[in-house]
């Protein structure tokens, strides 16, 4: 809209300047402002032949002008270039006679052509200025000269020889002596400079303002084309209709039925502060999972219905599916669907039964995958998504041991006191979260980077952000890691079912440290310091596939 106002601006000051054009609505300049000229004045031409104050010849082929004030002929001739013509030159006795009765009544005869004297030839004129002058007139008119040979051979302007005449005679008469003028205009070249050429100027601002009104109209229409592109391939990545062929509101009775009233043989992860997830079955068959929320007074109905669906929209392979909600009584839930083998949490920390430690390949996948994923909400989304809450028990992993990021957007309803509490876990350790957030309670993307290195530090190495330790008591994985990194003792960080395992390939000291590098650049103080979580996903992929010691 705001492109359309400035076209529209543009287009609107250049209509009005081409009416000014079109209509002459410019300055007027007088004869007498710069002339002197106390007979008339030079103004905007009309459809008359010669402009006001002019007089036009028999023949209706010259307008003339007499210009009273007394100025040399220099001067003189400046005064009539001014305005597109020149001092009289006379094609014709007849002319000479018209501009005598003009020049009649000065006292000291008038200005006409500019002929100079040609000193080496005695009394011969030299026809300067135009070629329009008819010599025969020497012959037919009176003639006198004031001027001398000596005058004739000096090398000043103003002591050369020109022409006067005044109401009987053709005089000739050294340049600076001061004598009124007679102004000739051609009636084909009658107008000033301005509006010699009017109708070219018109065709040329007409023809200028379409080429402007068509480009300015065609940048308009790629901009609104490529923003409009744009939003058709957003709405393409995560329209409702398109990702979300299951979508419903469901009762809390119907949620009691499918997870059998959230039994503990249901519970999947969490506990009582975070409401905990269960597995739950569709009566259509479809296997989900059931998020419930931790009560609060501080999330409406309306404001809770639009926030789900907003996270709905999202669609990426590395995002749980949102299939739908329900809110009753305080009581909120988010119905996702179900990925196979679980959260990441348990496959780290307590191995499902039946099934095998995660080895070196699984784990990197595990960590590009929901890389991928946190990467897609940050840069793909419009607006960013910030996930605030990257932590083992919300990435679900499938049959394939991809990663899949749930509990997109669900901090909003987890009151501040419990993100609080779940900031600093035991031992006082920050946990998952980012130092902004604890000092300044400060979420951004970056905040998303933190916690993704926490979570990569836990993938390598199997060990909780904290843990208790029986020498020191709680030690963050950091405390533990920092002393081990120093020393450049890489292979000490990995999690003993990678190194105990007889067909897990163990990785090289230097991919280890590649890795672990990772980790610290991540998880900087300073987050401006902290990558983007694309230039995270490129490095994991180049390191998934190390080879073998």
């Amino acid at each position: 809209m705001e492109l359309n106002s400035i076209a529209l601006k543009c287009v609107f000051f250049l209509l009005l300047h081409l009416l000014l054009v079109v209509h002459g609505i410019v300055p007027n300049v007088t004869l007498n402002e710069t002339c002197g000229d106390s007979s008339g004045s030079l103004r905007r031409h009309t459809k008359e032949l010669c402009p006001a104050g002019w007089v036009i010849n028999p023949n209706k082929t010259k307008c003339f002008l007499h210009v009273g004030r007394s100025k040399s002929w220099n001067e003189s001739e400046t005064c009539c270039n001014i305005y597109g013509g020149h001092l009289a030159s006379l094609t014709s006795l007849q002319e000479l006679h018209f501009a005598q009765s003009l020049c009649n009544g000065s006292t000291n005869s008038c200005w006409i052509g500019g002929r100079r004297v040609n000193y080496t030839a005695s009394y011969e004129w030299a026809w300067s200025d135009n070629s329009q002058w008819n010599s025969s007139i020497f012959h037919l008119a009176n003639f006198s000269s004031n001027c001398t040979l000596h005058s004739c051979y000096m090398n000043y302007t103003d002591n050369l020889c020109t022409l006067m005449t005044n109401s009987s005679a053709l005089a000739g008469e050294r340049c600076g002596n001061p004598h009124s003028s007679v102004c000739v205009l051609d009636i084909d070249t009658k107008c000033d400079h301005m509006h010699c050429h009017r109708e070219y100027l018109i065709i040329l601002a007409v023809v200028s303002a379409v080429i402007l009104s068509t480009t300015l109209g065609v940048v308009v229409w790629l901009l609104v084309y490529k923003r409009g592109k744009k939003r058709r391939r957003s709405r393409k990545l995560y329209d409702p209709a398109a990702s979300l062929p299951s979508w419903k509101v469901f009762t809390k009775d119907e949620l009691r039925s499918i997870t059998k009233n959230f039994s503990e043989g249901n519970r999947l992860v969490g506990d009582a502060k975070t409401g905990g997830t269960y597995s739950g079955v569709l009566p259509d068959g479809t296997k989900v999972a059931v998020k419930r929320l931790k009560r609060s007074s501080f999330q409406r109905k309306k404001e809770f219905y639009s926030e789900i669906r907003r996270v709905a929209r999202l669609c990426h392979p590395n995002l749980v599916t949102v299939m739908g909600c329900c809110y009753g009584h305080g009581d909120r839930y988010i119905v996702y669907e179900f990925v196979a083998n679980g959260p990441l949490d348990k496959w780290l920390h307590h191995i499902p039964r039946g099934g095998r430690s995660l080895d070196w390949a699984m784990r990197m996948k595990i960590a590009t995958t929901l890389a991928q994923g946190i990467a897609f909400l940050h840069d793909k989304v419009k607006p960013q998504v910030v996930h605030r809450d990257i932590r083992a028990s919300n990435v679900l992993l499938d049959e394939e041991f991809g990663a899949h990021l749930m509990g997109v957007g669900l901090s909003k309803f987890v009151p501040y006191e419990v993100m609080h509490e779940r900031t600093v876990m035991a031992g006082g350790t920050y946990g998952y979260l980012a130092p902004e957030f604890v000092y300044r309670n400060e979420l951004t993307t970056k905040s998303d980077v933190y916690s993704f290195g926490v979570l990569l530090l836990e993938i390598v190495s199997g060990r909780r952000p904290a843990q208790a330790v029986d020498s020191v008591g709680w030690q963050s994985v950091f405390e533990w890691a920092t002393p081990l990194v120093q020393a450049h003792r890489y292979p000490e960080l990995l999690d003993s079912h990678i190194t105990s395992s007889s067909t897990s390939i163990i990785p090289e000291a230097s991919t280890i440290q590649k890795v672990v590098d990772l980790v610290y650049s991540c998880t900087q103080h300073v987050p401006s310091m902290r990558p983007r979580m694309s230039h995270v996903v490129h490095q994991l992929q180049q390191l998934a596939q190390p080879s073998a010691k």
